[in-house]
């Protein structure tokens, strides 16, 4: 149970850009399904993206072929998540409420070319992976907008049966692939890729720029587990790339530590002025408690993306302040500025479910979905085969305006960022001010990925 409870955090930084925010809803069971509309008919924009959703307008012949869950009036999907867990109940729930949500939104705009969509939420219950794909294997047309802790099985089972994989993200390097995949070798894709070779130093360059001496002293810690050690060594790499110099590393319990201050004081007796963290947001606010209690606090602070959670910020207090987060989406405090946002927000809100960056990249996935389902199903060729070979000619992907620019045809994920400070409590874009993204091929750094 310990190990299982390590990949749970694992699954955060492992997969891009991603951290709770907002309550749970009531769980979801597996095996539901959606298929109703919404009373209020919309309009089938989502941001910059037009009629994503809507009446037929052309087409629609259903292929003889590859296309099975396919109808001349509806389309089988699947979702997969771990609300079902015992061990961490709602897993991941901001998946299914994703999917739930945008499943509402577009029927209720006319669907997909005028096709309705079914929904089956196919809880994994984090064990269970290989058999919820197999029976998406015999129902689904695809899979979408989900991920799973055991997506390792992945290759041994989607592409034997047929299916394909829009996913809202993957967590090991096996589905996650390597810069440069295609959608027709993998039969997976990822609106937000997370290549196993490349790794995102955007934040710590801006930083850098404001604290130029911090990066002499970069210490880590990490929780003893082939994963996050494996992460650890990626994030290591890449900013070593960049000049970081490592003055301290050392691993703590997989299930956590009854007494941080031994490793706050061995930080600060090694003079550590950039830290990294790689973990869950409870273990990494106990540090910060810790550090606080024995008064030390490192220059610059720079947590992965699973951080950027309310959660973190409630459970160390006032330890939280002055730490840095980066993430490639708007940030959800921003959303009135920001319509893709906007409808988001709006979507989970209106069906009290839970609001998330995972969901955020799962709502991108199924806007990458739909609109190339769409320009299958006007050409009379809604089947697999023209989803893949559509989906490895998207090399420039916004999800509508949700976030940076991505290739999710290419496998390769964005090199632009913001930067987000803990500042009275809350989280408040630190940088650029000037933009709402900084961008440079040097915020990505390519690494040698885990075996």
């Amino acid at each position: 149970m310990k190990k299982l409870l390590v990949i749970l955090a694992a699954v955060a930084f492992l997969g891009a850009s991603c951290g709770n925010r907002g309550s749970d809803s009531s769980g979801a069971a597996g095996g539901t399904s959606t298929t109703a509309a919404s009373s209020a008919a919309g309009a089938g924009d989502w941001g910059t993206l037009k009629d994503v959703c809507g009446p037929k307008e052309g087409g629609g012949k259903v292929p003889a072929s590859d296309a099975q869950g396919v109808s001349a009036d509806s389309i089988k999907l699947g979702t997969v998540a771990d609300p079902g867990f015992s061990g961490r109940p709602g897993l991941n729930q901001e998946l299914f409420d994703a999917g739930d949500a945008f499943v509402t939104w577009c029927n209720a705009a006319g669907g997909v070319n005028g096709k309705k969509l079914e929904l089956t939420k196919r809880d994994a219950k984090l064990t269970d992976y290989q058999p919820v794909i197999e029976a998406s294997c015999k129902a689904d047309f695809a899979l979408v907008g989900g991920g799973a802790v055991q997506d390792n099985i992945w290759p041994k089972i989607g592409p034997k049966c047929g299916l394909i994989d829009v996913a809202g993200f993957a967590v090991t390097p096996t589905k996650a692939g390597l810069a440069g995949d295609t959608p027709t070798k993998t039969r997976t894709v990822q609106a937000v890729p997370n290549p196993a070779d490349r790794f995102a130093v955007g934040p710590a360059v801006l930083l850098d720029q404001k604290y130029p001496d911090a990066k002499d002293r970069h210490g880590y810690l990490y929780a003893d587990f082939q994963t996050t050690i494996d992460q650890k060594a990626k994030e290591q790499a890449a900013f070593e790339q960049i000049d970081h110099k490592t003055v301290y590393q050392s691993a703590y319990n997989l299930a956590g530590e009854s007494n941080w201050k031994p490793f706050a004081s061995a930080i600060k007796q090694a003079k550590v002025s950039f830290l990294t963290f790689v973990g869950e947001p409870a273990n990494g606010a106990a540090l910060a408690q810790a550090l606080d209690q024995i008064g030390y606090t490192p220059t610059v602070r720079l947590l992965d993306a699973n951080f950027y959670d309310q959660s973190y910020i409630d459970a160390a207090g006032k330890a939280a302040e002055g730490a840095y987060v980066g993430t490639v989406f708007a940030p959800l405090e921003e959303a009135d500025s920001h319509p893709a946002t906007k409808l988001y927000e709006d979507n989970i809100a209106a069906m009290k479910g839970k609001q998330a960056f995972l969901g955020l990249q799962s709502t991108s996935a199924w806007l990458l979905f739909a609109k190339v389902a769409k320009e299958c199903d006007v050409d009379n060729n809604l089947t697999r085969t023209c989803m893949l070979d559509k989906l490895a000619k998207v090399t420039s992907w916004t999800g509508g305006g949700l976030h940076a620019p991505t290739s999710p045809g290419t496998n390769e994920g964005p090199n632009c960022i913001v930067v987000l400070e803990v500042k009275d409590g809350v989280f408040t874009r630190w940088g650029p001010t000037d933009k709402e993204f900084a961008c440079s091929p040097k915020y990505v750094a390519t690494v040698k990925p885990a075996s």
